[in-house]
This record gives C-alpha cells, sequence and structure tokens, in this order.
C-alpha cells in the first residue's frame, strides 16, 4: 500500500503545536510522509526542524482582539498566505490534511478545502478556536480533547479522542534528582507554573506564602518563568525546600515528583495534569479567548480532582487555605481521577485518518 502523504498546520502556541507533533509520530510509525506548515520565524518552526520533519513557510499574522494598525495588513497577508498554501499543495500532494489550531491553520486548511483534500481538525479546548470553528463546516472529522466543545460544533463531524499529549511526558517514569536541587527525597511537594514564560498574577501571590508552606515541611518547585525570574530568583536563592528556575525541559520527571500542581487552566497542560492524576488548583487566565481556561478547569473541577480559584478572586491567603486543604484531600482526589482519556488519544487518531 502506498505510503499516505500527510499536510500538518499548527502554529502560535506549544498548546497547538504538541498535540501536532504526538500525532505525527504515531503516522510517522505508518511511513506517513509528512509535511508541515508553520509561520516563519516561529515556535512552530523551531520545534519542527528540531524534530528533523520537513517544514515549509507562510507568513500570516494573527487576528489581534484589539485595535492596532497591523489590522490594515491582515487581509492581504492572508490572500498572500492562501496563495502560498496553494503552491504548496500542488507541488507535495497530499492526501490528508491534518490542523490542530492556531491562526496559521486557517489559510492551509481553506486552500486544502480548495483542493479537495479530506480535513481532520484536533482541537484541544473546551471552548473551539476561531480556526476550528471557521474550518469545522470543511471539515471530515474534528478530533475533541475536551467533550465541552461538542456544543460548539457539527453533531456529525465529532470524535471524542481526547488530547495527545507530550509522549516523552508520559513515557518519563524518572523523578528528578532531590539533593541536586536542595529537596528532601520523603516530602509533601507542589509544582507551581504558570506555562512556559512563567505567571506574574501566580508569582506574586505565591511569593508572600512560601514561608509559612515551608514551615509546614511543604517543599516547592517553582516555575517563576522568564519575566519574573531577576524579581524573585535572587530572594530564594539557596533556600532549603524550593527549587526556583525560569523553565525546565523534564516536566515529566517533575510530575513524578510532586503531590500537588498550582497552574493556568491551558488544555495541554490540564491534559498533562489529568494523566500523571495530580490533584491541581486552577487558576483561569482571565483574558483567554472566549474565558476557554475557565471552561477547562471547570471540566476538572466538576470532575472533583480540581479546584478553581478565579484571578480576580486570588490572594495569598486564599491560595495558602487552599493549599493546605488540597494537601489533607489528596488520596480522595487521586482515586477521584478517572482513565485518562488523553494517553492514547494521538494513537486513535492517526489510526482514524490513515483509513480515510
Amino acid at each position: 500500500m502506498t505510503a499516505k502523504k500527510i499536510l500538518v498546520a499548527a502554529g502560535g502556541t506549544g498548546g497547538h503545536i504538541i498535540p501536532a507533533l504526538s500525532i505525527i509520530s504515531e503516522l510517522q510509525k505508518k511511513d506517513a510522509k509528512i509535511l508541515f506548515v508553520g509561520n516563519k520565524n516561529s515556535m512552530e518552526e523551531k520545534l519542527v526542524r528540531s524534530q528533523n520533519i520537513d517544514f515549509e513557510r507562510i507568513d500570516i499574522q494573527k487576528l489581534y482582539r484589539y485595535f492596532t494598525f497591523k489590522h490594515i495588513l491582515f487581509p492581504f497577508k492572508l490572500l498572500k498566505s492562501i496563495w502560498k498554501a496553494k503552491k504548496i499543495i500542488r507541488e507535495f500532494q497530499p492526501d490528508i490534511f491534518l490542523g490542530t489550531g492556531g491562526f496559521v491553520s486557517g489559510p492551509v486548511g481553506y486552500a486544502a478545502y480548495l483542493a479537495k483534500i479530506p480535513i481532520f481538525l484536533q482541537e484541544q479546548n473546551s471552548y473551539p478556536g476561531m480556526t476550528t470553528r471557521l474550518l469545522s463546516k470543511y471539515a471530515k472529522t474534528i478530533f475533541l480533547g475536551n467533550a465541552e466543545a461538542r456544543n460548539y460544533l457539527p453533531a456529525n463531524k465529532i470524535i471524542f479522542s481526547g488530547n495527545p499529549i507530550n509522549q516523552s511526558v508520559l513515557q518519563e517514569n524518572q523523578q528528578i534528582d532531590f539533593f541536586q536541587h536542595n529537596l528532601q527525597e520523603n516530602t509533601f511537594k507542589i509544582f507551581l507554573t504558570g506555562g512556559s514564560q512563567g505567571s506574574y498574577v501566580l508569582n506574586q501571590n505565591f511569593f508572600p506564602i512560601i514561608e509559612d508552606l515551608l514551615a509546614q515541611n511543604i517543599e516547592i518547585i517553582w516555575q517563576i518563568g522568564t519575566f519574573s525570574l531577576d524579581e524573585y530568583l535572587p530572594k530564594i536563592m539557596n533556600k532549603k525546600g524550593l527549587w526556583g528556575f525560569d523553565y525546565e525541559n523534564q516536566i515529566g520527571r517533575i510530575y513524578n515528583s510532586v503531590d500537588m500542581v498550582i497552574c493556568r487552566g491551558g488544555a495541554l497542560s490540564l491534559s498533562e495534569i489529568e494523566t500523571k492524576k495530580l490533584p491541581c488548583i486552577i487558576i483561569p487566565l482571565a483574558t483567554a479567548a472566549h474565558n476557554h481556561q475557565y471552561f477547562n478547569a471547570k471540566e476538572l473541577a466538576e470532575k472533583k480532582v480540581a479546584d478553581m480559584i478565579l484571578q480576580k478572586e486570588l490572594d495569598p491567603q486564599k491560595l495558602k487555605e487552599k493549599i493546605l486543604e488540597m494537601k489533607e484531600r489528596k488520596n480522595v482526589i487521586q482515586k477521584n481521577y478517572p482513565t485518562s482519556p488523553h494517553q492514547e488519544a494521538a494513537k486513535m487518531i492517526a489510526k482514524k485518518m490513515l483509513r480515510n
């Protein structure tokens, strides 16, 4: 049987790119030939090229949710990117198009529709992104990472698959080196993360309660992020029971080493936490598009495996109370976790695509 040729487009954030790479990994096991299309000088270009996957550039800007003179360029860049995508399709001759979100998926997906190529989409969030909503009318199948998204998409096209998450997180079975990071082995540990860039709001509310937590024999792994690093790292340097840093790529080992996570409501992060069955306190990003982080968090809260604090209600005292309360409920919470749908998501999606 001739190997399938798959055109993939995703971009903007890791939350769109990582699912695409996870699905690509499964497709390549079936000898599929992959071409990834993304924005020039972008996160997707860096990540995809690092995996030795063929990459083609287009030049498209996102549609900003506030007034900016960049909006003047948007229609011209959109038309140019559709033209470039049509040229890529003529040369590559794909059998299937896969889009996993981000503004870059839009023009490539539309060009695939014009070329009568079967379109498959994967949506991570509880509220579908604009690109998924626009392309849904042309799609053959839409794979959902969050069941709540079914309320906004054509019912006859959706399959609940779970989110394809980072395979290195799934497969990692080791813990961090506790002693290297000034931590002990058998203590209750929390992990605070605001994502790869960190969260100033989370950091600002967390820092005042650090001493109280350490005094109760709770150790801390704190992903401060790039923007706040200079402010907070000097204040915690060499503090026993606390490891702070800007960004770490050993996220799987960190999850294996902690008892609780404090985080934002990004779909991919929550899918990883759900798969690792970790109790979590979620503070959704209030400015996320269509408040989708709130709905992502709400789903886990309703499963009784997470507590949610709205950002407008967040303060250090409330955060400390939630941490101490959840510490006492850790074992009960872990029993509430169902089997994760995300673990086999990439494999299931790849299998259904190749049956096309």
